[in-house]
């Protein structure tokens, strides 16, 4: 469990400290690509040992942590209509996939933290709003119950 704490902290200021640096493009995009690479054989090498749990765990990171850049980065740059949507239905999805899996984490990791600032940025019609604040409401439970 300490080990899997060490590579999601790790790759969590990686990917953190490949967007937050300005740097030319290449080594902006030599990171990334690094970082990406990295990321994914962890999950593929979990994946055949049968580690199926860790390797969801690898591959939730930059899903949760890209979250908080996305809207960041559709205000900077000049996303098309299409890029938007997109981006509105993979929150949708994100957040669906966290409200059916909210038992597995700990949400005062900085990755679930991380992703529920994302969503809250980027859904903002009732339903969804609604859903995320169930969502955050079962999470401030939880860290409430954990605390002596």
């Amino acid at each position: 469990m300490k080990s899997t704490f060490i590579l999601f902290f790790g790759i969590t200021v990686l990917l953190s400290s490949c967007t937050t640096s300005p740097k030319e493009n290449e080594q902006q995009a030599f990171e990334s690509d690094l970082s990406e690479v990295t990321l994914f054989m962890t999950t593929l090498t979990n994946l055949d040992s049968g580690n199926i749990v860790k390797a969801r765990k690898v591959a939730e990171i930059p899903v949760f942590v890209d979250l908080v850049s996305l809207p960041y980065f559709a205000e900077k740059g000049h996303p098309t209509v299409e890029q938007k949507q997109e981006m509105v239905s993979l929150a949708r999805q994100v957040l669906d996939y966290m409200s059916q899996h909210r038992d597995e984490w700990n949400p005062e990791l900085p990755t679930i933290q991380a992703a529920l600032r994302g969503i809250r940025k980027i859904l903002t019609e009732p339903d969804d709003v609604h859903k995320l604040q169930e969502l955050s409401d079962y999470f401030d439970k939880k860290s409430q119950a954990s605390k002596p």
